[in-house]
């Protein structure tokens, strides 16, 4: 047995032997059940999968309500203790970086070994969901490495990765169930590998994995991948000159998350979509489409937000609606709003900190506040030097330049030294 995984198999048969259901079915009948309780759950098949799998010790409150009412065991007997076996520890994304050691390219480069990828014909042989796993945990570390250094060093590792699980999944042998598991977590590796492309200012290449990762997301019926792919293209939409784009591809995100994703994840869509109409200059519709965003944030996380959007938090949606005020022109809220940002967002994302950073010193230049501006970029410089971000970077050079024209300025003069040897 995996170590990191300790399956309940009491709650697996309940569903397949007592019920007979599949886990969509399962979820299903949950939520019927929650109705005729007076709640909203909204159980999909992945809350299922994470009591099944062990990620889950014990559901929440309403779960353990719904599951005795209809099954009419305790929580001891469908397999949940609340607490997990010592011999074992199951992280999840939101408690990565404070509980699980810190990661290198050489530990996640280690995961194609585990695998026993063929880096140039593959393995066929037969795989199931102890690879699933292990492809999963190689998704993880990924975004923690971005997290800390940007995409520039691995969106070549991450293309390697891709390559291989492409070819697994074309030479192995397997189930039914466990391709669409792999097909899964290969949209999710493909639209992780967009986005550290597009960091790395490799525009088409990210289009590119964005649409593998909707090619995969629907081979695997999987709802919440293909959302996450429309995200992300909608905001490389919205800042490479394409806002209509970005607000067509929110809105299909939206469309086909409607019945399917949390709150949380639907709150992001709608800032994607603010984000396409500010840069349309449309003010009302990008309000609108932020009032959205903020209301279904405060329906706060749930057991249904996928790993992925931990990165998702108050800070980062400050951050996001500053950037649409500045671009409608209102500069003192957008000033408020990333300084907000900045102060609550969490030091692990340093590309973030060093990216809405600039995006302050902007706001400062728009305001006509060109001194400030400067020692705001000034002091921006040891954060981007510790990450590998193209698109970061290419951001403070746009910077520097507008401001050139007052080097006659003294905290001008003193950034535009400072800034050289970075931005060279």
């Amino acid at each position: 047995m995996d170590p990191e995984k300790w399956p309940n198999e009491k709650i697996r048969a309940v569903r397949e032997e007592r019920f007979q259901m599949s886990r969509q079915e399962f979820a299903h009948v949950i939520n019927e059940q929650g109705l005729r309780m007076g709640e909203n759950t909204g159980c999909t098949p992945r809350v299922v999968a994470t009591w099944e799998d062990g990620d889950v010790a014990m559901p929440r409150p309403i779960y353990r309500r719904i599951l005795t009412e209809l099954t009419g065991e305790s929580m001891a007997v469908l397999g949940f203790s609340g607490t997990r076996p010592a011999r074992r520890t199951v992280i999840s994304l939101d408690q990565l970086s404070s509980q699980e050691p810190p990661v290198d390219r050489r530990s996640f480069l280690s995961g194609l070994g585990a695998l026993g990828f063929d880096p140039e014909h593959g393995t066929p042989r037969r795989i199931g969901d102890a690879e699933v796993r292990i492809v999963r945990k190689m998704v993880r570390q990924l975004k923690q490495l971005d997290e800390r250094m940007g995409g520039d060093n691995l969106s070549m590792d991450a293309h390697r990765a891709l390559g291989a699980l492409n070819r697994l999944i074309n030479t192995a042998h397997y189930t039914d169930r466990t391709g669409k598991q792999l097909r899964s977590a290969c949209g999710d590796l493909a639209v992780l590998t967009g986005w550290l492309s597009y960091d790395a200012d490799r525009t088409q290449a990210a289009w590119t994995y964005y649409n593998q990762s909707l090619y995969q997301s629907r081979m695997a019926e999987d709802p919440e991948v293909e959302v996450h792919a429309y995200a992300q293209m909608s905001m490389a939409a919205a800042r490479k000159g394409m806002p209509r784009d970005a607000v067509e591809l929110a809105r299909m995100g939206q469309r086909v998350g409607a019945r399917h994703v949390p709150p949380r994840l639907m709150s992001l869509l709608a800032l994607r979509e603010a984000c396409g109409w500010s840069r349309l200059a449309d003010s009302a519709e990008c309000r609108a489409a932020l009032s959205r965003a903020y209301k279904s944030f405060d329906h706060g996380p749930s057991d249904q937000d996928p790993k992925w959007i931990d990165f998702y938090s108050l800070a980062e949606l400050d951050g996001l609606a500053a950037t649409c005020h500045a671009d409608i022109g209102e500069t003192d809220v957008a000033k408020r709003m990333t300084e907000k940002a900045l102060a609550t967002m969490d030091h692990r994302y340093g590309r973030n900190r060093a990216w809405y950073s600039t995006v302050l010193a902007e706001v400062h230049l728009q305001d006509g506040n060109v001194p400030d501006a400067c020692r705001v970029a000034r002091d921006t410089l040891p954060l981007i030097a510790g990450v590998s971000s193209t698109r970061t970077t290419a951001r403070l050079r746009h910077f520097r330049k507008s401001v050139e024209r007052h080097k006659a300025e003294p905290a001008v003069r003193d950034f535009l030294d400072q800034s050289h040897a970075l931005v060279a």
